[in-house]
């Protein structure tokens, strides 16, 4: 795509970081109003637009109109996101949520398997000048089919109870922050420019600060909806689950970019050596609701420390010359950080969710979502920006090695938060023995 658009470094990582930007500008207007009109239009609206980013991707005849796509494409992927963790939180709790949001990731790592091989096969026959549109071009079926099966079997969902308000301008001042810090992670910008951009970032939290301020003393419902915010548990899990996320989603594309450009290796044997990592997400996924039983509030913590040490140990390894046993490695890596992800991703997302009221289930699912994107939206900009520090074409072993280090770190950090977490709540839950043995 680079070559063809006659695209820079910095609008590769425009187009592979927009899409997580607006996915998460997407979900929290997709979960208002699907908790105030129901989740089946929505969902098929986010449908349409995801559709139609796509189209104006592929068809794309420079690198702003492909970006442009890609813009269209993360805000339906928002819309569509929301709905489907809403009617999750409607139908089930407790244990059962927990199975379900596993249901959720085992869907999720198949695609996995299946769009990495197909878009591998693409890159393996098609010529590098349209390859680059055959693969954005092959999830559209996917999506016509996904908007005839959702118009038959989506259920029609009214809410009860009070019509929370969307905060467009909450949402507006939150993009424009996130978009504005990451412009210096893409773009090499002078020094003057830079610190234009940190001031003008500190002074647009502050007044996202003080507008969600008056909104909820007016009575109105705030982007960072206070029943939301002073709950310690919400965002004690929004802050490992945006730390994992980010961590995740930067390493997968630096794991893809030391394959593909280090080693030259064709794209469906990149998408091969992730299948195993794939089918151990499947198996974590499944077996999620087997260890929350087992361990309680220390499967989080235990799922994040087999992912750091994963890691830890790829550093070294990315970026050596090619040879069978680095690639033993890397399958291996990928095992043991799948198995974790599966275990970790249905867990967190029902502990933290656990913390949110009925009524505000779409806006705590959405918020829960847009930080995690944001989160992508950063860490892969960043990352990938280390990665490419001497260009597109030259990624060296010892930049390819920072990146991944980088992701470690990130996981050592949500590893002791979620370790924080966790002795916080077996106090507590010493304290209401206490209690109840006093009664």
């Amino acid at each position: 795509m680079a070559a063809s658009l006659h695209a820079s470094t910095s609008q590769v990582q425009w187009f592979l970081s927009v899409y997580s930007l607006t996915f998460g500008v997407g979900l929290v207007p997709g979960g208002r109003l699907g908790d105030a009109h129901g989740r089946r239009g929505l969902f098929l609206l986010g449908l349409g637009l995801f559709l139609a980013g796509s189209t104006l991707s592929v068809t794309a005849p420079v690198i702003g109109w492909a970006i442009a796509g890609r813009v269209v494409q993360g805000f339906g992927a928002g819309l569509i996101s929301a709905q489907v963790l809403g009617i999750i939180q409607d139908l089930f709790i407790g244990r059962a949520r927990v199975a379900a949001l596993s249901a959720y990731s085992i869907a999720a790592s198949a695609s996995a398997i299946v769009g990495p091989l197909v878009a591998g096969g693409v890159l393996s026959v098609a010529s590098e000048g349209v390859a680059w549109r055959a693969v954005l071009t092959v999830s559209m079926p996917f999506v016509a089919a996904t908007g005839v099966l959702a118009a038959l079997f989506v259920p029609r969902f009214k809410p009860v109870g009070r019509r929370a308000g969307l905060d467009a301008l909450g949402i507006a001042l939150t993009a424009c922050v996130v978009l504005l810090a990451t412009v210096p992670v893409v773009s090499r910008l002078p020094r003057p420019a830079s610190a234009a951009v940190i001031v003008a970032v500190a002074v647009l939290v502050a007044v996202t600060f003080l507008w969600e301020r008056r909104l909820g003393r007016r009575g109105g419902t705030p982007l960072f909806a206070p029943v939301l915010v002073r709950s310690g548990g919400f965002v004690s899990g929004n802050v490992v689950a945006l730390l994992w996320f980010g961590a995740a989603g930067a390493q997968g594309s630096v794991i893809t970019v030391f394959l593909l450009q280090g080693y030259r290796m064709p794209g469906l044997a990149v998408a091969a050596l992730m299948i195993p990592g794939s089918l151990a997400r499947i198996l974590g996924s499944g077996l999620s609701g087997r260890m929350h039983d087992l361990f309680a509030a220390w499967a989080l913590p235990g799922a994040l420390a087999i992912e750091a040490v994963a890691a830890a140990v790829l550093v070294p390894v990315v970026g050596s010359p090619p040879a069978a046993w680095v690639l033993a490695v890397l399958v291996g890596v990928q095992l043991v950080m799948g198995f974790g992800s599966g275990v970790f991703e249905p867990l967190i997302r029902a502990r933290t969710l656990s913390f949110v009221p009925p009524s505000d289930y779409g806006l705590g699912a959405s918020f829960l979502q847009l930080t995690q994107r944001l989160a992508a939206t950063f860490c892969i900009a960043l990352v990938t920006g280390i990665a490419f520090a001497h260009g597109v074409d030259a990624v060296g072993p010892a930049t390819l090695r920072g990146a991944v280090a980088v992701t470690a770190g990130l996981l050592l950090v949500a590893l002791a938060e979620s370790v924080r977490a966790a002795l916080a709540e077996r106090r507590l839950e010493k304290c209401r023995d206490v209690v109840r043995l006093g009664v």
